[in-house]
């Protein structure tokens, strides 16, 4: 329904309400009249009526009209429709009503009729202010009371955002809380690693002089332990991409020579490097895996890994052969929950990553724009 309907419907209600209301009054001085005056009619009530209901309602529109403008233009009011309603009642009794056949004053009793005029229009005139200042007071009690209404939700909504904000708050501290409890909880697990990490710098040292060869590996062991305890330490949760290439190559390196070169690799890059980024040890987390749980002697079914660089997104593959009777690894599901976790964090709705687990190979695939 719509604010004019409304508007409309209201204002039919009141409107019928008068009616009613005048109806009634005209019964009432119909009775009152029959008492004096046996030979009274209700048609000659009512048309004796009705400029005093004009009265009634000129006076309510003048009252509002001048009421804005201050209490000299309150009283003038009063004057102006005395005065405009004399010069009409006068018309209507002398003129109308006895078109109609009603005579209400003869020409000779004039004095009658204003004196009738004068009392019926003061007794008019003080309904008229009477209903104005109930309707103003009305107004102001509702206009009252719809305002505290909306200081009462005004107040309301306040105290519920305030009750948010706790609870964010709450929460923000507890979030905190978390973070420096897993912090902990890292720096104590960092103690082995970093002592495993500073023992093979040591056999580094050593195996200078025995075997540059061996040196070498217990080099590229070192470098990938020193990227994955460095992992942990970006902000950002990203690394350039070269960064993740080149330890990438480096875990190929260790395990062609873990395995003498016995296993079937097939890997390449293509595109250019143009400030890509991925999350750290994203690449490796899969490769490394591939060694651990993939058929990798037929060379048939090589490990195949390939990334693909294009203009700010990444493109990563990597396929395996399983091992025969293998079974689901645990190890590899956290690895991939830990992966995705980790891409929600850096990568919000800017990565797509799927994982193909059928029964005699794995494919993995994942899509990353900067």
């Amino acid at each position: 329904m719509t604010y004019n309907q409304i508007f409309i419907g209201r204002n039919g209600v009141r409107a019928g309400v008068h009616i009613v209301a005048w109806l009634l009054y005209g019964c009432f001085l119909y009775v009152a009249n029959v008492l004096t005056k046996p030979n009274a009619t209700i048609r000659q009530v009512l048309f004796y009526l009705v400029p005093f209901c004009l009265t009634f309602y000129l006076s309510i529109y003048c009252l509002k009209l001048y009421s804005k403008k201050g209490i000299i233009w309150s009283i003038a009011s009063f004057f102006i429709v005395f005065i405009v309603m004399s010069g009409i009642g006068y018309l209507y009794t002398y003129i109308v009503l006895p078109f109609w056949g009603i005579i209400v004053y003869s020409s000779t009793q004039f004095e009658a009729f204003l004196q009738e005029a004068m009392l019926g229009y003061f007794k008019y005139f003080s309904f008229a202010l009477l209903y104005f200042y109930v309707q103003v007071s009305f107004k102001k009690d509702r206009s009252l009371r719809i305002l505290q209404e909306e200081k009462f939700k005004l107040e309301m909504q306040k105290s519920q955002n305030e009750l948010e904000n706790a609870q964010l708050k709450q929460q923000e501290l507890k979030a905190q809380q978390e973070k420096l409890q897993y912090e902990y909880a890292f720096l104590r697990a960092q103690i082995n690693p970093h002592f495993l990490h500073n023992t093979l710098n040591m056999l580094f040292s050593e195996a200078l002089n025995y075997s540059p060869e061996l040196a070498e590996n217990i080099l590229r062991l070192s470098s990938i332990m020193r990227y994955s305890l460095e992992s942990v330490e970006y902000d950002s949760g990203k690394v350039m991409i070269e960064k993740e290439l080149e330890h990438l190559q480096t875990l190929i390196d260790i395990n062609n020579l873990r395995f003498d070169k016995t296993k079937n690799i097939l890997y390449k890059v293509k595109g250019v490097v143009k400030g890509q980024m991925v999350p750290p040890l994203a690449f490796i987390t899969i490769v490394e895996n591939a060694f651990k749980y993939g058929d990798l002697k037929d060379p048939a079914y090589p490990l195949r890994i390939e990334v693909e660089l294009k203009d700010k997104e990444v493109f990563f593959f990597c396929s395996n052969k399983k091992k025969a009777n293998t079974m689901q690894f645990s190890s590899f599901n956290i690895g991939i929950s830990n992966l995705t976790r980790r891409l929600d964090a850096a990568f919000k709705d800017k990565y797509q990553m799927n994982a193909i687990n059928e029964k005699e190979f794995y494919n993995f695939e994942l899509k990353i724009k900067n």
